[in-house]
C-alpha cells in the first residue's frame, strides 16, 4: 500500500468514517476502508456538484448508505476485498456492487447448497471441476449486487432468484415472483485474475444501462 495515497484517502474522510475505520481491527482491511470510501467520494465529485470531503451520508431503513442532502439524483454501492476496492455510482437508478476474491478458503459448497437455487447448483456442477468455485463466486457476486441494489437487506432471500453466466454473451436472470427481469441490468467482470466484480442497476425502465468499469483500485 502507497502511503502517500493511504494518508490522500485518509484525508477525504469524515470523522465518523476516520473513527469506524479504526475500530476495524485488521490493518489490510482499514487500508481497504479508507481507500474504498475516498473512491467514492472522488467518484460522486466526478458527476456531483462538491468537492470529495463535501458529501454527507445517511442510511436507509434496511443500512444501504445514501447521500444525505438534495443533491444530484446519485444512487451509489461499494465494496471491498482483499487486494481491491471498487464503486458504482448511478444517476437516477439503483445500483448494487459486489467484489469477491475466488481464491480463498470458504466452505463455498455449503454456502451454495444454503443460499443458490437448484438451477445455480446444476451450473455450478455442469462446469469444470477446475472452474467450479470461481462459477460459484460469479453467482454470489450477481445475486449480492442485485440484493444491494434493492436495499432491503436480509428480506430478500437469495435462493428466490437465479443467475445464470454460463452464456459468454448474456447473464440470464430469473427473478424473484415479484420482480421484472426486463428493468434490471447487469454486469459480471474480473478486473484481476484473483477477482470477480458485479453490477446490477435499474431505475424501473426497460433502459439498457452502459456500464462503465474504469480506475478499480487495486494492490
Amino acid at each position: 500500500m502507497d502511503e502517500a495515497a493511504l494518508s490522500s484517502a485518509v484525508a477525504l474522510l469524515s470523522d465518523d468514517e476516520r473513527a469506524r475505520r479504526e475500530r476495524i481491527r485488521a490493518q489490510p482491511d482499514r487500508d481497504a476502508y479508507a481507500m474504498a470510501h475516498a473512491l467514492l467520494r472522488s467518484t460522486l465529485s466526478e458527476l456531483g456538484d462538491r468537492p470529495p470531503g463535501a458529501w454527507r451520508f445517511t442510511a436507509g431503513p434496511y443500512g444501504k448508505p445514501a447521500l444525505a442532502e438534495a443533491a444530484p439524483p446519485l444512487s451509489f454501492n461499494l465494496s471491498h476485498a482483499r487486494g481491491l476496492v471498487a464503486c458504482a455510482v448511478a444517476a437516477g437508478a439503483d445500483v448494487g456492487l459486489d467484489v469477491e476474491t475466488i481464491a480463498r478458503a470458504t466452505n463455498w459448497r455449503g454456502i451454495a447448497s444454503r443460499y443458490f437455487s437448484p438451477a445455480e447448483l446444476a451450473e455450478i456442477d455442469r462446469a469444470d471441476p477446475a472452474y467450479q468455485e470461481t462459477r460459484f463466486f460469479e453467482l454470489w457476486t450477481l445475486k449480492e449486487a442485485f440484493v444491494k441494489a434493492l436495499g432491503v437487506g436480509l428480506s430478500q432471500p437469495l435462493n428466490a432468484m437465479t443467475f445464470s453466466a454460463e452464456r459468454p454473451d448474456a447473464i440470464v436472470f430469473t427473478p424473484p415472483c415479484d420482480t421484472s427481469a426486463a428493468v434490471w441490468h447487469f454486469g459480471l467482470y474480473a478486473p484481476t485474475p484473483a477477482h470477480r466484480l458485479a453490477v446490477a442497476v435499474s431505475d424501473g425502465s426497460v433502459r439498457q444501462w452502459r456500464i462503465i468499469v474504469q480506475d478499480d483500485l487495486h494492490w
